[in-house]
């Protein structure tokens, strides 16, 4: 086979400059070496932690979830849908970040100008993911692995500490709520009674509070009475419109379209035998609802289950040496035929 004047050029290049393509090649190669195990090794630890399952089956309902959701009102951060992602965006917080950054005085490690350059470099080695299954892993690479997992195990820790703190704290303002709630039904249910006592004494009747129409009829209007006490209680610390009242208002715009179909009360003694049902399920209600809060705020088990605490990673994370020696190499041989290439269609 006859050789092209294509070939012949590329080749007549190649005999002259082949030199300096192979020493260009290894010179970067060699380089690109030096560089490479020049650079720190950085090590990752991780542990992963399986978040509450649910809300907690309170007989508030959302109970554990509203104090959630005020927890992250209060970090300013967005209400997520799974127990999973409302605490992976708690480590991701400023608070829990800073805290870490004390601790370990990562300030001088880093050797940002403010806390905010400090804060961002910490960020860029943190990774906080969840999985399909619903686990959440926690993971922070550090030059030094014994500090890479003492972070990681840190956050951990303060998210649990964070978590028992917020139900506390949020439980004993629930129980104070629906104390003085319970405190307001209580005199209501006593008017009521004495309202019934006195009809019955006047018309000398006894009205029946035990039939089925009543129970029925109070057990749907103390539904309602609960779901306008949770829409009080999350008012108190949401913007309108936000997720949890929407879904309050939901629910209490069914309880009223089934209300309006109940039938009309005429006789006095049946109303009176109704309002005073009504109240005597409101105090087993609120009563019920009293003790969950007060449970929510002197528990101080922990929140979380921790599947694989953080360990001293032995392998690092990077550099990937010889990753960047190869990509090194393939550029500067990418180089030389791109110029070789360029060349052949120059005239001789």
């Amino acid at each position: 086979m006859q050789a092209t004047p294509s070939s012949d050029r590329f080749l007549s290049i190649l005999r002259a400059h082949g030199r300096a393509f192979l020493a260009t090649i290894l010179g970067t190669a060699l380089l690109a070496a030096a560089i490479a195990f020049a650079l720190p090794n950085w090590y990752e630890a991780e542990s992963t932690m399986l978040p509450p399952q649910d809300a907690g089956g309170t007989s508030f309902g959302l109970l554990t979830g509203i104090i959630q959701s005020a927890a992250l009102n209060q970090l300013g951060l967005a209400t997520s849908s799974t127990p999973s992602d409302v605490f992976g965006e708690i480590l991701k917080s400023r608070t829990l970040n800073e805290a870490a950054i004390t601790r370990f005085g990562l300030t001088k490690v880093y050797r940002k100008k403010g806390s905010d350059r400090t804060l961002k470099e910490f960020r860029r080695h943190l990774s906080v993911k969840v999985n399909a299954a619903g686990l959440l892993t926690v993971a922070f690479e550090d030059r030094d692995a014994q500090r890479a997992a003492d972070v990681t195990n840190f956050l951990v820790a303060e998210l649990d500490r964070f978590n028992v703190e917020t139900y506390k704290t949020r439980g004993k303002r629930l129980r104070q709520f629906l104390e003085g709630r319970l405190g307001d039904v209580e005199h209501q249910l006593t008017v009521a009674e004495d309202s019934l006592q006195l009809y019955e004494r006047v018309n000398k009747v006894v009205s029946a509070a035990d039939n089925e129409a009543a129970r029925g009829m109070a057990d749907i209007l103390a539904q309602k009475f609960s779901l306008e006490t949770q829409r009080s209680f999350v008012s108190s610390y949401t913007e309108p419109g936000s997720v949890e009242r929407a879904g309050i208002e939901k629910q209490l715009a069914a309880i009223n379209q089934e209300i309006g179909k109940l039938p009309a009360i005429k006789k006095e003694g049946a109303r009176l035998t109704l309002a005073v049902e009504v109240q005597r399920k409101l105090v087993v209600l609120l009563t019920a609802q009293v003790e969950d809060a007060r449970m929510q705020e002197t528990r101080d088990t922990p929140t979380i289950t921790v599947l694989d605490a953080a360990t001293p990673p032995q392998i690092k994370s990077r550099p990937v040496r010889w990753l960047i020696v190869f990509v090194a190499t393939l550029v500067a041989t990418l180089g030389c035929a791109a110029w070789t290439a360029a060349n052949l269609t120059r005239e001789p």
